[in-house]
């Protein structure tokens, strides 16, 4: 068991102790008092995601009694919304020391509007943007939220939740004029529970950070070849134990789905079920007794477990109805287009409508599906056809992506590029394909609460122009690896976006894994790359940093000098090879170029430390996908990564983990550096030297390293993971530095 799934196992899934750090001042549950938050003041507290319309009044009033009122709801389902509202809003006042009480002068006041103003309506793109669409006006005399829809009330109140702070021992409100809407009627998350099930309490805990970063739409991937996870009574042995070959007989129960989908309902999501089909199915081929899903008895089977499925909740509660068509490369999944016809037929005649994969199966002719997009935009077959609708999941895939990588890649990726059909949002994704030995490693596989902040405000409102022309020539796409670098406009805005989303992390991700910590402050300085002929371990001139503790200017090395390169580096991890070929920084911003096969590169950077003291590494040679084990050996005894990368402070090399499964080709265990205890380094008082070799050889599909002093505590239980305190940063010791 590694270390992040004992934390989850210890904490469970009830409410976490308080920070050990966090005084009495604040709010334990929701601390404003830390580092990030004082970067703040109380008139101007850090948003997420930044509305679109923003006017501080330049005050914050102490709040200390409330009334709310909300408007007279207009059927069932808007009053069950509004009173979670109200439940929700009156228990995070309580956690302020805010009495919420029908005497106080001070109210908080929801009014429905008939409709928006033309200004506005210009903004908004659809009914349902309209709809999520809502106006704080925060005053002395009172809150007013204003909105057409429930939908507006509740994000209205996400909102006053994060203008309302207390420390110091005062509660306050910062006082402005909002206008908000989203970019996109679609903002969803993946979750794949079919390979790998997870329990409901912990789905609940991603649906709950969902809604306070504004997503709203969930993907409920319940089908798999390992097991079929959705109780059905119409035909029970698809969830007999027997059938499964992963996490034998753990399924969702009728209820269970009943519930998932009402809690999602209550929060402003959209659960989207996908029942994955003719692909993945082996589970389904094996319960059923069928050997082809060319079958009509498989067809057949499948058109009433949609309709069971459908029915289990009231109408409309089930807008749209994945039925995948992936990767059906078995004969067994190989069906005609008369048995496409019917997947689609099943759906619209529910009244839901279809989502598919694209790439993925689709009758001749047939334009009607949502497309979810998933492969590389290199082919052109990735790409939506022309005129439909379409979801947009390139390069969101947590699985396969480093957590620092993931923030800049969802920062400077820009959803929808493809402007001859229907953008309708994006889907951050978890596939943790590989096997996983307990449920609860699931939330430390994969980033997924870093993923789910660092999203939130790209599909709100992303800072970035859209995509025009060709979507392979995107100049941001090299910002998917690594940040601009120093002294770029553009990192400073990552930078901005960063020590917001670091706040918001502190104060409402307390009882969630965070694995990410401050970047855009770190710097390196890099030389190479040095022609290594597939011997990586073979050692260069810059190595003499070592033993002197001084890097020259230059070095030479079989008749050719190397210089440091003028510009300097940003970043916790360094990708100089994509793993899915993009273009980088260090391939001259080409798709599918690899210059510098075959070669090593250093990088130079400085520590300073105000004391001699032990200070948490990350540190890794490599990131491995929880989807695969494609990219060499792994785990090799006695090395970070087989192309053997090394790390040097003050000029003692860091010796590599202890591996728990060398040369693991099973479940996920110590492989990647967040998912694994810290590295402890002994930093001296002053400025310490700290050197990486990252070589690379053939064999290599992804060529990186990661190098990030943190802030590590398992007290009591909890791991928190924070910025390590007073260190400073410089590639120039001798100029002003960065903390």
């Amino acid at each position: 068991m590694n270390t992040i799934t004992s934390f989850l196992l210890s904490t469970g899934l009830c409410c976490l102790a308080a920070w050990t750090g966090i005084a009495a001042d604040t709010s334990p549950e929701y601390p404003a008092n830390g580092a990030n938050y004082r970067l703040y003041p109380d008139a101007a507290p850090p948003l997420v995601p930044k509305p679109q319309e923003l006017t501080w009044r330049g005050k914050a009033i102490p709040l200390s009694a409330v009334r709310i009122d909300l408007p007279p709801a207009t059927g069932t389902d808007d009053k069950s919304r509004q009173k979670l509202i109200e439940g929700e809003l009156t228990s995070f006042l309580r956690k302020h020391n805010v009495t919420v009480t029908p005497e106080a002068s001070f109210r908080i006041t929801f009014v429905r509007e008939k409709t928006w103003s033309d200004k506005l309506r210009e903004h908004m793109r659809s009914p349902e943007i309209a709809e999520e669409a809502y106006h704080v006006q925060a005053t002395e005399q009172g809150i007013s939220i204003r909105a057409t829809h429930v939908r507006g009330f509740f994000y209205g109140m996400k909102t006053l939740e994060q203008l309302i702070i207390r420390r110091n021992g005062k509660t306050t409100l910062a006082l402005c004029s909002i206008s908000d809407w989203p970019d996109f009627p679609i903002r969803g998350f993946t979750n794949d529970v079919g390979r790998n099930f997870m329990p409901v309490p912990m789905i609940k805990r991603v649906i709950d950070s969902m809604a306070d970063m504004k997503l709203n739409v969930y993907h409920f991937h319940f089908t798999e070849n390992e097991g079929w996870r959705l109780e059905s009574k119409l035909f029970p042995q698809l969830n007999d134990p027997k059938n499964f070959t992963r996490r034998p007989g753990e399924f969702y129960s009728q209820d269970d789905f009943r519930d998932l989908v009402n809690y999602c309902r209550q929060r402003n999501i959209t659960l989207v079920p996908e029942m994955d089909m003719p692909g993945h199915s082996r589970c389904f081929r094996k319960a059923m007794g069928i050997e082809s899903m060319n079958d009509p008895r498989a067809t057949e089977t499948l058109g009433k477990l949609i309709e069971e499925m459908y029915n289990l909740v009231p109408k409309g509660h089930l807008p749209y109805i994945h039925i995948g068509t992936d990767e059906a490369r078995e004969k067994e999944t190989h069906v005609d287009d008369n048995t496409l016809k019917q997947y689609f037929q099943f759906v619209e005649k529910l009244g839901a409508t279809p989502i598919r994969w694209q790439p993925g199966l689709s009758p001749k002719g047939y334009n009607g599906a949502v497309q979810q997009l998933w492969s590389g935009r290199q082919a052109r077959g990735a790409w939506p056809t022309k005129g439909a609708s379409y979801i947009d999941s390139l390069e969101t895939y947590l699985n396969h992506i480093d957590p620092f990588e993931a923030a800049m890649t969802l920062y400077f990726r820009r959803p929808c590029p493809f402007q001859e059909a229907n953008g309708l949002g994006m889907f951050l994704c978890s596939w943790p394909d590989l096997p996983i030995e307990d449920p609860l490693t699931q939330e430390s596989v994969s980033p997924i609460y870093s993923g789910i902040a660092f999203v939130s405000e790209p599909l709100w409102n992303n800072p970035h122009q859209p995509v025009q022309g060709n979507p392979n020539s995107d100049e941001y796409m090299k910002y998917f690896s690594n940040l601009p670098v120093q002294g770029d406009p553009l990192l400073q805005g990552f930078s901005e976006y960063e020590n917001r989303i670091l706040a918001i992390r502190d104060r409402f991700f307390t009882k969630r894994y965070f694995p990410y910590v401050r970047q855009a402050n770190i710097p390196w300085k890099l030389i190479g790359p040095f022609p290594n002929e597939g011997k990586t371990a073979t050692v260069f001139p810059p190595e003499q940093i070592i033993k002197t503790g001084k890097a020259a200017s230059s070095y030479s090395f079989q008749g050719k000098t190397y210089s440091w390169d003028p510009e300097t580096y940003s970043g916790g991890t360094l990708i100089f090879k994509h793993y899915c070929d993009f273009p980088t920084l260090f391939n001259g911003g080409k798709m599918g170029a690899f210059p510098h096969k075959n070669s090593t590169w250093y990088a130079l950077t400085y520590i300073y430390s105000p004391k001699t003291q032990s200070v948490p590494f990350w540190i890794s040679g490599q990131t491995w996908a929880s989807s695969d084990w494609r990219n060499g050996p792994v785990s090799v005894p006695g090395k970070w990564f087989h192309c053997d990368p090394q790390f040097w402070v003050n000029g003692q090399e860091i010796a590599p983990p202890k591996w728990q499964k060398p040369g693991n080709n099973g479940a996920v265990k110590d492989e990647n550096y967040y998912i694994r205890k810290p590295v402890d380094i002994r930093l001296n008082k002053g400025w310490n030297t700290v050197l990486v070799k990252s070589p690379v050889n053939n064999s290599a599909r992804r060529w990186m390293f990661t190098f990030v002093p943190i802030q590590w505590s398992d007290k009591t239980g909890i791991i928190k993971v924070r910025e390590f305190p007073g260190l400073k940063f410089s590639v120039n010791p001798s100029a002003p530095t960065r903390s």
